[in-house]
């Protein structure tokens, strides 16, 4: 039968912004000319060297968001070598130029071993936001995707538990959509919560310590208390708010105290969290996040009955994104696709990584190289999360955060091919050193952090091919 044509514009999914950024920005008494590297207090200019100027510019396009040292650094010394001193005296410098801290203004803050955030109110264009911009719930939560594949019913399902349960974290293995699903979910309650909506993407810390303070510089809490999580339940105490914490995995101790300690002191906080395993605290509800349906195997589909399927709806949508706009899907492709889908597991990163080089190798030449683990290289958008480059660094993340032990049953593991029993587990994965209690124990912490997965068919385990 004749190939199956896809529109480009029915499945593009991509956010498109008609933001335009404005060079003048105002705070204060002051007016900054960016494009102009040039400062003026109530129309007389001020005296900076170029480099605070410099330093000044990043703050103020970054206002709200912390910029690391070495961040600021390579934008405001682009091509030269200099140490974190130069960074203090020219902050130091601008801050005097600023009066901060003089008057009862504030406008840089210091994060103790991370970098700076500009703080104060900001106006773009001559038209003045209500608050900071960077505080605006619409501009903290990323954009909103138009379309997300095979996930409405699960963003309305979170959305209402949300409302009674109060916390809830969203489990699954790295690359599966627990972001996109958070964001959609953050954007269909902006308007119940009033707009104080807030997502912290914790992904972007290394040190568990610089969590309180984070979240305190978004919500716009200063900096000066010595106990930085009491200053934010007070603050939080009788505000209706929704707090999105992403990516809590690699600092799950620290975000599960902080989590249930305002779960328990802030009872109109709502908290919805992201992790590969559960922060495991009182209040906690889960939501594990399936894979995306893919077509069955040994079924009979046409061309125009496996577009049901969100996997292949999302694996079509970037291959005609990648190049092949007048992309045609014949029966022929169909359990090649459907393989394809299956292979990966629904994951929907690993699909987006394959459909991405259908273009140059052709259905049947992307399904040989997966047989060959070719996949695992394959590098995906420049923007996204370094995790999220390629499946080795995705799956390098969770490896990495998992202790000793649980390491050397994965990789024990990894001989199976498909599921297999807690029997066979303890048959290839104990040893002298190791019994069966420990091999059953750390296989059960493996399916907590979404490494080892449950085939709800029957009473057997399987890790995802990923």
């Amino acid at each position: 039968m004749p190939g199956l044509p896809i529109d480009r514009g029915q499945h593009e999914g991509r956010h498109e912004s008609s933001e335009t950024h404005d060079q003048v920005v105002s705070f204060g008494p002051f007016r900054l000319f960016a494009a102009r590297r040039f400062l003026e207090r109530d129309g007389t200019p001020v005296r900076l060297s170029s480099r605070a100027l410099n330093i000044l510019v990043v703050l103020v396009a970054e206002a709200g968001k912390v910029v690391s040292k070495s961040d600021l650094i390579a934008r405001a010394w682009p091509g030269i070598t200099v140490d974190e001193a130069n960074i203090r005296v020219q902050v130091a410098a601008l801050r005097k130029a600023l009066g901060d801290g003089a008057t009862s203004a504030s406008y840089i803050s210091t994060i103790p071993g991370t970098g700076y955030c500009f703080v104060a109110p900001i106006f773009r264009a001559g038209v003045p936001a209500s608050t900071n911009q960077a505080f605006d719930p619409d501009y903290n939560l990323p954009p909103k995707v138009t379309r997300i594949f095979g996930r409405d019913q699960t963003v309305g399902e979170i959305v209402i538990r949300l409302k009674t349960e109060r916390f809830l974290t969203i489990v699954g293995p790295g690359g599966i959509g627990k972001t996109t699903v958070a964001v959609s979910v953050g954007h269909e309650l902006n308007n119940e919560f009033g707009g104080a909506v807030y997502l912290f993407d914790l992904g972007l810390l290394s040190d568990p310590l610089l969590i309180p303070g984070t979240i305190a510089v978004t919500l716009g809490i200063p900096l000066q208390s010595a106990d930085l999580t009491t200053a934010l339940i007070n603050h939080l105490r009788d505000k209706r708010t929704l707090l999105i914490f992403d990516s809590c995995e690699h600092v799950i101790e620290t975000v599960a105290t902080l989590a249930e300690r305002i779960f328990a002191n802030a009872p109109q906080v709502h908290i919805l969290a992201t992790s590969r395993e559960s922060l495991r605290v009182e209040g906690e509800h889960i939501h594990r996040l399936p894979p995306l349906a893919s077509p069955p195997d040994n079924v009979r589909l046409t061309a125009t009955q496996v577009l049901d399927f969100p996997a292949v709806q999302l694996f079509m949508e970037r291959a005609i994104a990648g190049g092949r706009r007048q992309l045609m899907l014949t029966d022929t492709d169909v359990p090649i696709i459907g393989e394809i889908c299956r292979r990966l597991d629904g994951i929907a990163l690993a699909i987006q990584l394959a459909a991405a080089r259908a273009n140059a190798y052709g259905m049947e030449g992307t399904l040989s190289l997966l047989k060959d683990r070719f996949e695992l290289t394959w590098e995906g958008r420049r923007t996204a999360r370094p995790r999220h480059h390629t499946l080795r660094a995705t799956l390098d993340w969770s490896y990495d955060l998992l202790p000793q032990e649980e390491r050397l049953v994965l990789c024990r593991l990894s001989v199976f091919v498909g599921t297999f029993t807690l029997e066979a587990a303890c048959a290839v994965a104990t040893d002298e050193d190791l019994d069966d209690i420990r091999v059953a124990a750390a296989t059960a912490a493996l399916v907590g952090k979404s490494l080892v997965e449950v085939d709800k068919g029957g009473d057997k385990t399987a890790i995802p091919t990923t």
